[in-house]
Formats: structure tokens, C-alpha cells, sequence
């Protein structure tokens, strides 16, 4: 996790009053606070950032959006619509686009009921010729609509579009379902 730019806390996700007690597999964790700052940007306004902080998170943030050398400056003020909503949230969205068009992930935002989900699955089992639920494979071609026509769009093509490593959380999926589990009361 980085804080502010100013620290870096490094260590397992797994980091529990169990992994601590010394007789069991162990975790650990660091803190690392800069003594060195930097001139930065926070929301607009100037910032002094912790030198070590903000290169570790220009550096993740470059690998998680596929930005090249000279666009690192474009997320230097992580805080702001451009760097955020544009390019963090913007380069998921397309991402997203992408995987979902070529592959039919799911779980996905674009299915809401049960019944969707089972249509999905059915439509690419039946698409693909497989008869397992393992869609992970994308379709020798993709149809693609423009201007109102049909076109074939190799997927391989299309996956070169593909940005980083960063894809949206499908917060909509099953979103009409209610998925509380079911207590049976006996009286």
C-alpha cells in the first residue's frame, strides 16, 4: 500500500493475529517512510512526495496501464480526473472492452440475471463447439459492427489494443440476483 506518496507499506495480505504468534508460518511487513522528498502533485496543488513512494507507485502504475516513458508525467497527481477517471479508469474500461469482446469473460458487468448468465454460456458453449464451462478460449474470428455492416475482426488484433494489465472489478455482475445464502428455518 502507498500512503500519500510519502510511505510504503510492504508485506503479505495474509498479515493476521495467527501469523504473528511465531510458532506458525510467519508474515511479515514493513513500513518504509521517506526521509527524502520531491516536488510533487497532490489534487491540483504542488506536494512534496516521499522520493521512494512515488517512484514505487509511478513505477507499479506505468506496469498496471502500459504507459510508456515519456506518459509518465500524464500520473504524476494521482488524484485528478485526467490521471484517475481518464487514464486509470479508462484504460480498465477498454481493457475490459476488449477481454470480454474476445474471450466472454466471466464473471462480467454485462450479465445481470441467472438466466443471462445461463444464456451466455450456452450461446458460446454452442459458439466454440465445447461442452465444458471453460470459455477462456476466444472464437477464430470476432464480428465486429460498423456503420450498421458485419465485419470479421481477427481476435488476435484485437487483443493488441490491450493496455497494461488493468481490467475493471465486474461490480454489476448477478447485481438482480439475490445471492444471500438460503437459511431453511425449521419451525
Amino acid at each position: 500500500m502507498i500512503i500519500d506518496d510519502r510511505a510504503a507499506l510492504i508485506g503479505s495480505a495474509n498479515i493476521n493475529d495467527r501469523s504473528l504468534l511465531g510458532s506458525r508460518d510467519s508474515e511479515i511487513g514493513v513500513l518504509i517512510e521517506d526521509k527524502e522528498f520531491v516536488d510533487s502533485w497532490k489534487g491540483g496543488n504542488p506536494w512534496k512526495a516521499g522520493k521512494f513512494a512515488l517512484s514505487l507507485r509511478l513505477s507499479l502504475w506505468s506496469e498496471h496501464l502500459g504507459l510508456h516513458r515519456g506518459e509518465i508525467n500524464q500520473i504524476i497527481d494521482p488524484i485528478i480526473d485526467s490521471s484517475y477517471k481518464d487514464i486509470w479508469v479508462g484504460t480498465a474500461k477498454m481493457n475490459t472492452t476488449i477481454y470480454q469482446d474476445v474471450f466472454s469473460c466471466v464473471p462480467s458487468d454485462l450479465i445481470h440475471p441467472r438466466l443471462a448468465l445461463r444464456q451466455s454460456i450456452a450461446y458460446w458453449k454452442e459458439r466454440l463447439g465445447h461442452t465444458t464451462i471453460d470459455l477462456g478460449i476466444a472464437p477464430t474470428k470476432l464480428d465486429s459492427y460498423h456503420n450498421g455492416e458485419v465485419k470479421q475482426v481477427d481476435p488476435m488484433e484485437r487483443l493488441k489494443s490491450v493496455r497494461g494489465h488493468l481490467v475493471s472489478f465486474p461490480l454489476d455482475f448477478m447485481c438482480k440476483e439475490d445471492l444471500r445464502p438460503a437459511f431453511n428455518e425449521s419451525e
